[in-house]
């Protein structure tokens, strides 16, 4: 399953027959990507679909008004509630995300829209060798052959019991991953789609008053020394700066045994700037600008 189809209604986002430029470029830019965007004139979206074999569970729909997203109530089309000044008693409480405006929105926007409504987890990032990918309830066997490797749990908690940690991952899931945008990922080979670690953000309290963004990460035994961490910690590097997840540093809670991480922090620019006590052990606290 994929999406395919964009619909909206044209008494809501044309102007003499014409969209605004942004979604213009929207429109054209999907378009190359083989999506089609179709503009409803006056059957409602249900039949619409139906007339034209149109399955709701591979369309995103952008609406103004409550009454298309009401037509659409109960199907599992995707929808992006567009807040139009023309349109200001709508409150489009039912669209699955609110949008001011379209000048910074893509296909990968859409999609990531799309995948959220169907719990499709994204692929978040790619690497030379490895991808980045959320994980689901799917994982779980995986994840604990991973963390049953040598040496895994060294320096990180062990996983909970297989019931525990599968309430635990539903929760993370969805409150972490679809509220935030970001959280622990699955770290998997390219090639292969092997498990072969774990790297991501997590928001940690510090007891400093406003919760800090801390990355992590973790490498199977058989991939370290390779080059595997430092790979993926660039690339989460890289996409903090980018994507603007609304903090100005990156954090590392480092144990003070574990020399790997040290070293690997240092030569990806990150600076110790001070110690703490996390979880009952004495851990470097490291610090990478984003700014």
């Amino acid at each position: 399953m994929e999406l395919k189809y964009l619909l909206y209604k044209k008494q809501e986002l044309e102007k003499n027959g014409d969209v605004s430029r942004d979604l213009h470029i929207l429109f054209q830019n999907l378009q190359k990507r083989g999506i089609a965007v179709e503009a409803v004139s006056s059957q409602t979206l249900p039949v619409y679909m139906d007339r034209h074999n149109i399955p709701p569970e591979e369309t995103l729909v952008i609406a103004a008004t409550d009454q298309t997203l009401t037509e659409i109530s109960g199907f599992p089309a995707a929808s992006i509630g567009y807040r139009r000044t023309d349109f200001t008693e709508e409150g489009l409480y039912g669209a699955d995300l609110l949008a001011e405006g379209f000048w910074e929105v893509d296909y990968r926007f859409l999609e990531r829209v799309w995948q959220r409504k169907h719990r499709i987890p994204w692929r978040i990032l790619e690497t030379e060798r490895t991808y980045l990918m959320e994980m689901t309830l799917s994982d779980l066997p995986g994840l604990y052959a991973l963390y049953e490797g040598e040496k895994m749990t060294d320096f990180m908690e062990p996983l909970y019991a297989w019931e525990e940690e599968a309430e635990y991952t539903k929760a993370y899931i969805e409150h972490m991953y679809r509220y935030y945008g970001f959280g622990m990922w699955l770290l998997k080979d390219r090639n292969t789609h092997e498990l072969i670690g774990r790297a991501g953000f997590n928001l940690f309290e510090s007891g400093e008053g406003e919760p800090v963004l801390e990355m992590g990460y973790a490498i199977a035994a058989s991939r370290q020394r390779k080059g595997y961490a430092t790979e993926a910690c660039t690339a989460l590097i890289h996409y903090a700066k980018q994507e603007e997840l609304g903090f100005d540093t990156l954090y590392c809670f480092v144990h003070k045994e574990n020399r790997a991480s040290i070293a690997l922090l240092a030569r990806l620019g990150f600076t110790c700037c001070g110690v703490c006590n996390r979880d009952g052990h004495k851990m470097y606290r490291y610090a990478y600008p984003l700014f």
